[in-house]
């Protein structure tokens, strides 16, 4: 059984309820507004009966801001102190030196002049490379993106008897072990006269994904460079179909009775007509055993569900509209 409930505190104060947790919404109602929950504070604004509308995650980028203008928080400010302290000792160091070696700097000089054949075969120096701490934040935004690549393998045949409560405590279980690269949260029912499992699916927001990407230049050199708003939204799409699949396989595994699991996912939209922000399903796919065919994994999620029993509506900019997903009397 779904639940949503949102009760109003008071004036522009709004408290949501769902499985998934409570988040408080300061604002309700108005062009602008603020969002706290488990998910993080996420700042909203649009403009009413256009359409036009977009949402800020405050809590990384206040920490991060804070964390450079305060001097700490951030791998890039400690690296920054180090260097500026060991510049400034640097300097005075040679302001010292250079005063007693006028004679050997213009020796130095005259020498610099005669050896230009042997600066010529100098080794160049090599241009700037992403540092090791940044190459491993792409490595785990590429993971995140590709989670459906750590979908397990699933046994072709149920076998026994659907169990409810056993289910559902299998698959709590899963959850707290789960090693997953990407927060997420499920609300799994269990239709045990029907073998099968409902799961309503939390999704990420498309903010939270990755911005960044590894480029090479027409140097050979690697940089990181900033995705376009297209790749952000193909990558998005890609991880959330991904992500279903992902928790599909794991809760065939872990429930080896189940012969369907149907995986609804949603995630919080802003209403274009009223501006108010609303959890909206943008997906619902029904899952069975055999459609877990041998290195599944390396096909393109969103086209694997395509396959599949779903609903889904997918514009051709990438963006994902809002479904009526199954519900428990259309499993057959």
């Amino acid at each position: 059984m779904r639940f949503r409930k949102s009760i109003k505190v008071t004036k522009g104060v709004k408290l949501n309820l769902s499985k998934g947790g409570a988040s408080f919404t300061v604002g309700s109602g108005l062009p602008v507004s603020l969002n706290v929950g488990t998910k993080g504070a996420y700042l909203n604004w649009s403009i009413p009966g256009t359409g036009v509308y977009d949402r800020v995650r405050l809590d990384k980028m206040l920490k991060e801001k804070l964390g450079g203008v305060l001097g700490f928080g951030t791998a890039a400010a400690e690296e920054e102190q180090e260097e500026t302290g060991a510049e400034k000792s640097t300097k005075k160091t040679g302001a010292k030196t250079a005063a007693k070696k006028s004679s050997s700097a213009k020796t130095t000089a005259k020498s610099t002049a005669k050896k230009t054949s042997s600066a010529k075969t100098e080794t160049k120096k090599e241009p700037d490379r992403p540092s090791d701490e940044e190459m491993n934040a792409i490595a785990q935004e590429i993971a995140l993106v590709n989670i459906h690549r750590q979908a397990v393998d699933v046994s072709k045949k149920a076998s026994g008897a659907l169990d409810a409560d056993k289910a559902e405590a299998d698959i709590e279980a899963w959850l707290s072990e789960s090693e997953a690269p990407i927060e997420f949260s499920v609300q799994p029912e269990v239709l045990a006269d029907k073998g099968a499992v409902m799961i309503d699916l939390d999704l990420p927001e498309i903010e939270d994904m990755p911005q960044n990407k590894l480029a090479e230049l027409a140097d050979g050199t690697i940089k990181i460079k900033k995705k376009t708003k297209k790749e952000q939204v193909e990558d998005y799409r890609t991880c959330v179909f991904g992500l279903g699949e992902y928790v599909a396989s794991h809760v065939f595994a872990v429930v080896p009775q189940a012969k369907k699991v149907v995986v609804s996912a949603y995630t919080q939209r802003r209403s274009e007509k009223t501006g108010e922000l609303l959890e909206v399903f943008i997906y619902s796919v029904a899952f069975s055993r055999g459609d877990f065919t041998k290195d599944y994994q390396d096909k393109d999620p969103y086209e694997f569900c395509q396959k599949l029993p779903s609903r889904f509506y997918v514009l051709a900019s990438g963006v994902m509209k809002e479904i009526v997903p199954f519900e428990a009397a259309d499993i057959q």
